[in-house]
């Protein structure tokens, strides 16, 4: 058995409990590259083929994916490492069962799984030594994606230091003190220094992507991370991106622009906004005093060059997804130019339960009553904007933002909005059944940082005219003015923001829509 005296002192590591992974220093050799838990480092290699993007992680590719993932249980070598010394980590460790295998083949149900082998099945062909411990990383294992990568581990290397199939591998002879170093919880944080420097600089660009067919038809723009803890668009669009580089996308008329990520200051701290909220009062800044400011700037000319916007978001409750789109017909005062059918059109193709319309009016209302009519210009989003310079625009409320699921839902609406739209093929299949319509009736914004609503609410959830939904800071109640459907309750909220939104059963006409006529 390899040496197992008592462990080195180890240090704190600090609240986050992340493990640093560089490589790809050297360009000759981009496997190359540190590990690091606190103040221990040691060398460490990766996929022979380096560090890639997520969205374009292939299997087999020779790639380890860059990003955070999450570190949840580890196993080990009985006949190499003691029961007792392991049974004694801090981290959870396993004995490795005789006849496992990790699944890589991408048709099997299966795929990035751990399955025991039948009795007749010959063990799979591994290197020894190598996975004497290994610890399995959260890559593509919530819902596999099919094709998108497999068995990516952190284990030992060879003695060579060679490249992986795509995990992160350190010396044999320092396997041990790794595991001693492992806390529950930890992540491993894994990427080049480019890409390191780029997540620690100041934002001073916005990427978009852009697809144009050889046949004319809609220009279609579709944005996320709007606001920047809002993460399922980001992953949506980055997938959609690699489906149309490779080819299994295929664009039949007009074009597409994608923004993965609207507002990168807010996105790189995980939090809804860098110095403001940017989906409200936007519009150009002649003078721009902050980091919103200077996105709307380059976001509203962006909008102006296209017809369509499909803008993703999610929301911090529980509760189905759901679309918000504008009034039936053109010539309101708040909205004096909309295109009906194409918003019609989209939110019945999207199979969503239900869509939601008068978020203007709704914050007319409630404005007017605080005395304050004349800020409307804050109700003013990406969608109202588009709607102001002519075009068509739809926001989707893709579930909670911590269910993984919102993710597979934006990348879902991207498909059958475009689909909707004629930009490409839709799935063969009946059209999904029109979503019930709500019509926002009133906005309840807090008079104060500290009124709170007395309990979550489930997006869609009932409430009755005179129900008690809230305390004032003041110790009041927050009445429900009317019976309707509860969406955006916030838990904590800034004085003059909405606390939430209360909807009225609307009247729905999709038999003057395309969709619902074929």
């Amino acid at each position: 058995m390899l040496d197992q005296s008592a462990p080195s002192a180890i240090p704190e590591i600090g609240p986050d409990l992340v493990i640093t992974v560089r490589a790809g220093h050297d360009p000759a050799a981009p496997h190359r590259g540190t590990l690091t838990i606190g103040d221990w480092t040691v060398p460490c290699a990766v996929g022979r083929s380096g560090i890639v993007d997520p969205a374009l992680k292939r299997e087999g590719d020779g790639a380890t994916p860059s990003g955070r993932f999450a570190l949840r249980y580890g196993y080990y070598e009985p006949g190499i490492f003691d029961d007792g010394v392991m049974a004694a980590m801090a981290f959870p460790f396993k004995p490795k069962p005789d006849s496992y295998d990790w699944i890589e083949n991408p048709a099997s149900p299966d795929y990035n799984r751990m399955r025991a082998r039948s009795h007749n099945e010959p063990p799979p062909d591994r290197a020894p030594r190598l996975f004497d411990i290994f610890i399995p990383l959260g890559w593509n294992d919530a819902v596999p994606r099919v094709a998108g990568g497999s068995a990516i581990f952190l284990h030992a290397a060879r003695p060579d230091m060679t490249g992986t199939a795509g995990c992160v591998a350190v010396p044999h002879d320092q396997l041990l003190e790794l595991a001693r170093r492992l806390r529950p919880g930890m992540i491993i944080d894994i990427a080049t220094p480019d890409q390191a420097a780029a997540a620690l600089s100041l934002p001073d660009s916005l990427e978009s992507v852009t697809f144009h067919s050889l046949q004319p038809g809609p220009r279609v723009i579709v944005t996320g991370a709007v606001h920047g803890n809002e993460g399922c668009g980001p992953k949506a669009i980055s997938r959609m991106i690699a489906e149309f580089r490779a080819g299994r996308r295929k664009l039949v008329c007009g074009s597409v622009t994608f923004v993965p990520v609207v507002n990168h200051m807010a996105y790189r701290l995980d939090r809804r906004e860098g110095d403001r909220n940017l989906n409200r009062d936007l519009h150009e800044y002649p003078v721009p005093q902050v980091n919103e400011d200077r996105v709307a700037n380059v976001l509203c000319s962006m909008l102006r060059a296209h017809d369509v916007l499909i803008d993703l978001h999610s929301f911090g409750s529980e509760g189905p997804a759901f679309a918000l789109f504008g009034p039936d017909a053109p010539g309101s005062d708040l909205e004096p130019y909309v295109r009906p059918q194409e918003e019609r059109q989209l939110i019945r193709a999207l199979g969503l339960p239900f869509a939601v319309q008068g978020w203007m009016p709704a914050h007319l209302k409630a404005l007017t009553r605080q005395g304050r009519a004349s800020e409307i210009g804050h109700a003013i989003g990406t969608t109202e904007f588009m709607r102001f310079v002519g075009g068509a625009a739809i926001t989707v409320e893709c579930g909670s933002h911590k269910d993984p699921a919102s993710g597979g839902m934006a990348y879902e609406v991207i498909a059958r909005g475009l689909a909707a739209l004629g930009l490409i093929m839709a799935e063969a299949g009946p059209p999904p059944a029109p979503p019930q319509i709500l019509q926002i009736g009133d906005a309840i914004f807090a008079e104060s940082d500290d009124d709170r609503l007395l309990r979550t609410y489930v997006t869609g959830e009932s409430v009755r005219k005179d129900e008690v939904i809230g305390k004032r800071a003041d110790g009041s109640p927050i009445i429900a003015p009317h019976d309707g459907a509860m969406i955006f309750a916030s838990g904590s909220v800034k004085a003059g923001t909405e606390m939430c939104f209360l909807c009225r059963p609307g009247t729905p006409s999709w038999p003057n829509d395309p969709v619902a006529r074929t």
